[in-house]
């Protein structure tokens, strides 16, 4: 078998087993990690980080459209209780775009001369979380900013704020910022590391059996 078959059963296995990671996410509380019973913390993503850092651009983008659909799914079992994601343009395209920011930021900081990639791949975890939050965010915005406003308003009179004040897309960071706050950065911080675990452990599996390799060698 040739190097390029190889690395082209690898993507597939990639994508095979990171695609079938996320739809068991997306359906069971795997998906979820609660803190306190009070802030659920989205691990959904992480998947397609991790295929995309590991096997390149496009399992990313295959993984991303399948956690999309898969969202799409559970939202259309859930019904009126999340009507936001219902809308493709919200639960899909967003998932399949976060992708291409993580493989740039990736191969970015992998251009950077004796940059270990453990921490190119932790760094693109973060930015690519923060990156997720801000295209969903951004699509819920685009599709139903006014229902996103009007609750906004009537939130910030409550404590006195004028809402003529409030531009449109002044409401758009005040609901990304608000987002943040209760749950994003915990998100940013739990790929960040799930991501620099899974890596490290990959990369201690393959020096191992590099070694072994090795030791196998010297003693033909």
């Amino acid at each position: 078998m040739n190097k390029k078959t190889l690395s082209t059963n690898y993507k597939i296995a990639m994508t095979g087993v990171f695609g079938a990671l996320s739809i068991i996410m997306s359906f069971t509380p795997l998906g979820y990690l609660q803190l306190a019973g009070l802030i659920n913390i989205t691990l959904m993503h992480i998947p397609v980080i991790l295929v995309t850092i590991l096997a390149g651009l496009v399992p990313g983008m295959i993984t991303g459209l399948i956690f999309g659909l898969s969202s799409l799914i559970k939202a259309s079992m859930m019904g009126a209780a999340v009507p936001f994601f219902l809308n493709p343009m919200v639960s899909v395209l967003p998932r399949i775009l976060f992708p291409i920011f993580v493989w740039l930021i990736y191969n970015g900081f992998n251009a950077i001369p004796k940059m270990p990639k453990l921490i190119s791949g932790s760094f693109s975890a973060a930015a690519g979380t923060l990156i997720h939050t801000v295209l969903v965010m951004g699509s819920i915005y685009i599709f139903y900013g006014d229902m996103l406003l009007g609750m906004l308003s009537g939130a910030l009179e409550k404590i006195g704020y004028k809402t003529a004040e409030l531009s449109a897309f002044g409401g758009y960071l005040a609901i990304l910022f608000s987002t943040l706050l209760s749950n994003g950065f915990l998100e940013i911080v739990a790929a960040t590391i799930l991501t620099a675990a899974v890596m490290s452990s990959i990369y201690a599996a393959k020096n191992k059996k590099s070694r072994m390799s090795e030791f196998e060698d010297s003693d033909l």
